[in-house]
């Protein structure tokens, strides 16, 4: 902590620091003038010459070095109290003191300077390099000030670092801060708003002045007294610059230590800066890119719709119009044989038709993320009777029920959970060959409740088992279903999905495929006795 304290004093006041050390040096040492010779005070003082120099730096060491001589002179070479010499050797012996005081302190002091030059590079270096691994992974805006912020209060350990956000109407937010509660100076909306009309930086005087072509991308800092005068602070206001303009400000207090900022600092913290709103266009271009490709996906899937729209739906209305005005042009017999066939090709055109509005109705919740089940404990088999019920007398004899007793509850809205199961059915029935069977069952696993449709048809091939729950795809084995819309498997793999469930696709012993639907344990309860 005293070692702490003296390099403070060092660094913060070098030109007090140095003639204070000589002269305390001098005072420890007049007690034993006596007990030393004259040249071994010259030793004494070349250390603290030294000590000097690796605290304070090389200029403080030359003011040390003059200190030395003269209190050399005038307390250690008789007669004492006086600037006199009275041995004119011991002129030469007070010249080659100065000059290899001023040599070694030089020295030292260079030495010292280079090293602090090298770690202040390394941690510069270092800062950059941790910030640009973090913004390549950072998601978005208020991650990017929090890294930033936090970055710079651990090298600089400032006393606030804030991160101000200027928007394209010119309006400024804070979008994140450290050690925000300190220190609220009621200038600095009128530095911010400055810095935003102006796109200049902010900042006192370097400790070390920039040299010719070290300027910042944008010029050199204004002083604060030049924006109001007599205003004299230590905090800096950075741009955040990009291509496109001033995307924000970085307001960084002033140093814990009290000592302003170097150039080198300034110019560190200015690159911080710059990699901040290069990020800031980064994610706005991605953002509109984004937005682009929601736009294309979004005329993609409108075409989708109305080539479904012009095939589903013209088809089923296309045979309706056929069929009533054959029966209204009263060609044919009008018996009851006939108009019963007639009104039965009629009904099968209503339930395609049907189905398909009410496909695209649910595509266009999903779509809306609009699902919202009304989830209730009901018993599986009753959930499969509904959908049973609602098929044909012919292809609902071609269904085999394999339900085990005594199964679980399940906590499914009940009409959603049916259409899952009748679409996957309707879909099983559909690429069976006529007279094959599907497969319906299910049963109790530690995970859950799983139930399976099998069928006897072509089965899925490996490479399409994903590509079949996306909307409007149609797989290999399409043409032996000559209509429908894509969206069946789709809407089932959406319901399963707000369920917490899931759907996959196995192969079938039979040669067919098997659709597996797992209802997470947290939505199945066993039946109390």
């Amino acid at each position: 902590m005293f070692f702490k304290s003296i390099r403070h004093w060092a660094e913060t006041y070098p030109y007090i620091f140095a003639p204070g050390l000589v002269g305390t040096a001098t005072l420890l040492f007049l007690p034993g003038r006596d007990l030393l010779g004259k040249g071994h005070w010259a030793l004494l003082y070349l250390l603290v010459i030294s000590l000097v120099a690796s605290l304070a730096g090389s200029r403080p060491s030359f003011v040390a070095s003059v200190t030395a001589f003269l209190a050399w002179d005038v307390f250690f070479l008789p007669p004492y109290n006086t600037f006199k010499v009275e041995d004119p050797k011991d002129w030469i012996s007070l010249g080659v003191f100065l000059v290899v005081g001023v040599l070694i302190g030089l020295t030292s002091g260079r030495l010292r300077e280079r090293e602090a030059l090298a770690i202040s590079q390394e941690r510069e270096m270092a800062l950059l390099n941790r910030l640009t691994g973090r913004l390549l992974a950072i998601p978005g805006p208020f991650e990017m000030a929090e890294a930033l912020c936090t970055e710079i209060e651990s090298v600089f350990s400032p006393r606030f670092v804030r991160f101000h956000l200027v928007q394209s109407s010119g309006k400024r937010v804070l979008l994140f801060g450290v050690k925000t509660g300190l220190d609220i100076d009621p200038l600095e909306e009128d530095f911010l708003g400055w810095v935003v009309e102006n796109g200049k930086c902010v900042a006192p005087p370097a400790v070390e002045p920039p040299r010719a072509g070290r300027l910042l991308s944008n010029g050199d800092p204004v002083p604060h007294s030049a924006v109001f005068p007599s205003v004299a602070r230590k905090d800096l206001f950075l741009t955040v610059l990009s291509s496109s303009g001033l995307e924000g400000i970085l307001h960084v207090g002033e140093p814990l230590k009290q000592t302003p900022y170097r150039w080198n600092e300034i110019q560190l913290l200015f690159a911080a800066a710059h990699m901040a709103g290069t990020f800031l266009e980064r994610n706005r271009l991605e953002e509109s890119a984004r937005q682009a490709e929601t736009l294309k996906e979004g005329d993609k899937l409108k075409s989708a719709i109305f080539s479904s729209v012009s095939h589903e739906l013209k088809t089923p209305l296309s045979s309706l119009t056929a069929t009533i005005s054959g029966l209204l042009e009263g060609d044919l017999p009008w018996d009851a044989p006939h108009v019963r066939n007639e009104l039965g090709s009629l009904k099968k055109d209503l339930d395609r038709l049907g189905s398909s509005i009410g496909s695209l109705l649910d595509l266009s919740r999903l779509a809306a993320e609009a699902w919202k089940p009304d989830l209730q404990w009901v018993e599986p088999g009753e959930v499969l009777g509904g959908v049973l019920f609602r098929l044909e007398h012919s292809d609902r004899i071609r269904v085999h029920v394999d339900l085990p007793e005594n199964l679980p509850l399940i906590r499914v809205d009940f009409q959603q959970w049916g259409r899952l199961l009748m679409h996957i059915l309707e879909n099983a029935l559909s690429y069976s060959p006529p007279g094959s069977h599907v497969v319906i069952g299910a049963r109790r696993t530690p995970l859950g409740l799983e139930t399976w449709i099998a069928d006897e048809g072509p089965g899925i091939p490996a490479s399409e088992k994903e590509k079949v729950f996306t909307k409007f795809f149609r797989g290999s084995f399409s043409e032996l279903l000559p209509g429908g819309t894509g969206l069946g498997l789709p809407i089932a793999r959406e319901i399963a999905r707000v369920h917490e469930g899931e759907i996959r696709i196995e192969g079938n012993q039979s040669g067919g495929a098997k659709f597996i639907i797992l209802l997470p344990s947290t939505h199945v309860r066993e039946t109390e006795d």
